[in-house]
C-alpha cells in the first residue's frame, strides 16, 4: 500500500526540531513539503530537509490535491481555523495541542471533520511512548492497586521576549501550552473524566497571560494534582499512586533515548524509541486502513472541556464543574 502524502502547515520550531525529522523516518509517511506565510521561509525548510515542494501560503498547500494529510504546528489560537480549512479541503489532520482555544471551538472543529469524512487528532505525542504502555500494563496487573492519585508537572523558564505563547489573543499562557500535558496525563491514567476542578494562576501584568498555574482535578475514584509554568525551572514529573504502590516516570513528556520508569521498588529501562515517529506512523496507518485514530476528536473535546473548567476556576476563585 502506498505511503500517505503529508504536508506541514507552518514552519514552527517544533516542526523543525521534532516533527519533520520524525516524519522523514516514519513508515507510511511521504513528506511532500512545507507551507509558510512567505515562500522564502518555506523554501528554507524545503532545502534544509530536501523536500520536493515549498508553498508560499497555507492555502496553496491545502489546494494541492496530492496532499492527503497535514500536520499543524501553528500558534494555539490558529489550530481550529486551519484544522477546519484543511478538513474542508479533504485533508486528514494531526494538530498540535491544544486542539482548539476552548471546548465549544473543539466541538465545531469535530463537526466539520465528521462532515468532511476525514480524521483529525490532537498531537499528544507522549501517549505513544512505550514507557506509558508499560505503566498501564503494571496498573492492569494490579502492581499498585487502584489508582487514587496522579501528580504531574510541566514547567520551564521562558525568556521575557515576544513569543506567540505570551499572546492572549492566540490562546497563550502556560495552561494552554504546557498545562495541557498534566491534564491529559490525569485523564489517561484515571481512564475517565474529572467532574470538578479547582485552579489558581498568576497572570503576568505585562503579557496578560497565566505564567504559572496549579490545580486539583477531582475524579470519581481519586484526584490529580497538576502544575505548570513559564517562569519556573525545567520540571517534568509524573507519579501515579495506587492503594498498594506507585509508579514514577521522571520524564513523561520528552524522555531520554532510554527512558526509566520506577514501579514500586524496581526501576525498569524502556528501550529507546521516537514517540513522534510512532505518532505519525499510527496516524498514517489509520488513514491508509480507514480506521479511526486511537485518539480522535471526541478525546480532544473532552480535553478542552477540562481546560475550560480550569480557566473558569482561575477567574472565579472557586471550584468549577467540568
Amino acid at each position: 500500500m502506498a505511503n500517505i502524502r503529508w504536508g506541514v502547515l507552518g514552519c514552527a520550531n517544533t516542526a523543525r526540531k521534532r516533527a519533520i525529522p520524525a516524519m522523514l523516518q516514519a513508515p507510511g509517511v511521504d513528506l511532500v513539503g512545507v507551507a509558510s506565510r512567505t515562500f522564502e521561509k518555506a523554501e528554507s525548510f524545503r532545502a534544509l530537509f530536501h523536500l520536493s515542494r515549498a508553498y508560499g501560503s497555507y492555502e496553496e498547500m491545502l489546494a494541492d490535491r496530492e496532499i492527503q494529510a497535514v500536520y499543524i504546528p501553528l500558534p494555539n489560537g490558529l489550530h481550529a481555523e486551519w484544522t477546519i480549512k484543511a478538513a474542508e479541503h479533504g485533508k486528514h489532520v494531526l494538530c498540535e495541542k491544544p486542539f482548539a482555544s476552548n471546548g465549544a471551538e473543539a466541538a465545531r472543529v469535530a463537526k466539520v471533520v465528521s462532515e468532511c469524512r476525514v480524521f483529525a487528532s490532537e498531537a499528544f505525542m507522549w501517549r505513544m511512548h512505550s514507557q506509558h504502555a508499560r505503566a498501564i500494563e503494571a496498573i492492569r496487573a494490579g502492581r499498585i492497586g487502584r489508582v487514587r492519585l496522579v501528580r504531574a508537572a510541566f514547567t520551564f523558564m521562558m525568556p521575557r521576549a515576544p513569543n506567540v505563547r505570551l499572546v492572549p489573543g492566540l490562546a497563550g499562557g502556560c495552561v494552554m501550552d504546557v498545562g495541557c500535558y498534566p491534564v491529559s496525563a490525569a485523564r489517561f491514567y484515571f481512564n475517565s473524566e474529572p467532574t470538578r476542578v479547582y485552579a489558581r494562576a498568576d497572570v503576568d501584568p505585562e503579557f496578560g497571560v497565566d505564567m504559572r498555574a496549579s490545580g486539583v482535578l477531582e475524579f470519581s475514584t481519586g484526584r490529580a494534582l497538576i502544575d505548570c509554568g513559564f517562569d519556573l525551572p525545567y520540571r517534568t514529573q509524573l507519579e501515579i499512586a495506587g492503594e498498594k504502590g506507585s509508579i514514577c516516570i521522571p520524564k513523561p513528556w520528552q524522555p531520554d533515548p532510554e527512558a526509566l520508569i520506577h514501579i514500586n521498588d524496581k526501576t525498569e529501562q524502556v528501550p529507546a524509541e521516537n514517540q513522534y515517529k510512532r505518532q505519525f506512523e499510527h496516524f498514517s496507518d489509520c488513514v491508509m486502513k480507514r480506521i479511526p485514530p486511537r485518539y480522535g476528536t471526541e478525546d480532544a473535546i473532552l480535553q478542552m472541556r477540562v481546560i475550560d473548567a480550569i480557566v473558569r476556576s482561575v477567574k472565579s476563585g472557586q471550584p468549577e464543574p467540568v
